[in-house]
Parts: C-alpha cells; structure tokens; sequence
C-alpha cells in the first residue's frame, strides 16, 4: 500500500510550481521522503518540489504524477540523482512513496531512529537522500517517545475533563479547565509534528 495517495485531479499547468499547495494537500503537509511534517519545520518555507525523476526527464518536468512534496533537505539530497539501468536491473532505486511503503517493504526503523535497509530500493533511497542523517534520526526517536506518551497525556486530559465538570468549586474548576487546555495543546502540537 502506498504512503501517500493522489486524491486531486489538478489543471494542467506548464509551471510546476503551481502545484504546490495541491501538493501539500496530496502529501498531507509532510515530505514524502523522511515524513517531517511542515509543523514541525516551523512551516511550509522548508519544503520544496521534488521531481521524481529528475528534471533531465523533461516530457514529466511539469507532470503532476511526477511531483512531490518534499523538505528541502531531502530534495536537496536526492536532486538530480537517478539509477543506471544497470542499477535499476539489481533492484537498487527511489522507493516511490505514491506506490508503496517504504518504511514496511524496504526500511526497518530500528529502536535507536537509524533505518536498517531490507531491499536494494530501501539501501538506495536511505543512502541517497540520507535518510539517517542525524536530525531525522533524532526526529525519529522524538517521533516514538510522542507515540508512546500520547495514551498517557490523552488519559490525563480526559481525567481533569471528569474532574472539572464534577467540580463544585468555580475556582478549582476553572484550574482544571486550565490545565487541561494546556494539555490539549500539548496533544495537539505533539500530533502536529510527529503523527497526523
């Protein structure tokens, strides 16, 4: 199963920058390639489009199916690279993330972030766009502490929800709801940047 799917039928527009904020809608506001969200990049100036086959494939320059949403560093990183056809005979590719999982088929994230690769196409995609570079390595170690605590938050909160509306007292209601608004935001902004 893939990532990401296409749920837009876009225009068909002869400068592929006009398809970025259809993009971002397609890629669910994240890179395709290392799944950092824009929230967690502090926006959407961090994010590039990302020819999949390289520009030098000039009939898919301007190809819908042919762009992706992708942070600059991983863009950066995979460019203009593309496989021999020797290469491509051993297996050794880009995991197109429109078309399959490659953190199921081709990667294994291991309990330290790093990504073990499974397949030629998953040794190709992580050493190319640097899938393990250190700060996706931190984000992934981020990303499962969040994945961990969040059942606990979620608890917490739901628990001083109980306690608030059960609460006779107006002042240490009103201390409740405030702290559980503040560990909504917590939930919210940690699902923002690391799961949604």
């Amino acid at each position: 199963m893939a990532r990401f799917s296409r749920s837009l039928n876009p225009p068909s527009y002869s400068d592929y920058e006009k398809y970025r904020q259809l993009l971002r809608v397609d890629f669910r506001y994240r890179c395709a390639y290392c799944e950092r969200t824009e929230s967690y990049l502090r926006g959407d100036e961090g994010f590039e489009i990302d020819h999949f086959k390289p520009r030098r494939f000039r009939e898919l320059l301007a190809n819908y199916q042919n762009l992706y949403y992708s942070c600059r560093k991983c863009n950066r990183h995979k460019w203009e690279t593309w496989p021999s056809d020797e290469e491509l005979s051993e297996g050794f590719r880009f995991s197109d993330p429109c078309a399959e999982d490659m953190y199921l088929s081709h990667l294994q994230e291991g309990a330290d972030g790093r990504l073990e690769a499974l397949t030629n196409c998953g040794r190709y995609t992580r050493d190319h766009i640097r899938l393990d570079r250190p700060t996706l390595v931190e984000w992934r170690q981020a990303r499962r502490v969040v994945s961990e605590e969040l059942p606990t938050l979620e608890s917490a909160l739901a628990r001083l929800r109980e306690f608030a509306d059960s609460e006779s007292d107006p002042s240490k209601r009103e201390i409740a709801l405030q702290e559980a608004a503040v560990l909504e935001g917590r939930i919210q902004l940690d699902r923002a940047q690391f799961l949604s």
